[in-house]
């Protein structure tokens, strides 16, 4: 019964694409492998969020990307991190070209003050991690 198991597991692996799931299987219980295969790569869910910030303002977000890389992104395309104060910041690049929090509380565009809109305007939408944060967020993820 255990290699009918594994077999079906190889197949799945060959029709998805999945690599090396089963090579580390040495007598493993075949449902947490399963599980596995399955649980990576899921997309976050792509319906909108809305939260409530501490400066009163409201802000409905996506979760964008997966369990290695996520972030968030406002309705109207900027980025957005958790900031020291684990609240949804407007993101930035640095000199060194990596992505981090901005220090401004992200709210929705109807509600945007002088500051938000100010910082905006120095900033693209849509930006993204750095080559060396990614590869460190798949680093992170496989070691487990």
């Amino acid at each position: 019964m255990k290699r009918i198991g594994i077999i079906i597991v190889i197949l799945f692996c060959i029709i998805v694409g999945c690599k090396n799931v089963v090579a580390n299987s040495k007598n493993t219980y075949l449902p947490h492998t399963t599980y596995n295969i399955l649980y990576k790569f899921v997309p976050a869910d792509p319906r909108p969020r809305t939260i409530q910030q501490p400066n009163g303002k409201m802000l409905t977000f996506y979760i964008k990307g997966d369990e290695r890389i996520s972030w968030c992104e406002t309705l109207d395309g900027y980025t957005l991190l958790y900031g020291d104060s684990k609240h949804l910041e407007f993101a930035c690049v640095d000199e060194n070209g990596t992505l981090q929090p901005s220090g401004i509380l992200a709210c929705n565009e109807e509600e945007r003050g002088e500051e938000e809109l100010s910082f905006l305007m120095t900033i693209k939408k849509q930006l993204f991690f750095s080559k060396e944060q990614t590869d460190e967020m798949f680093k992170r993820f496989y070691r487990k």
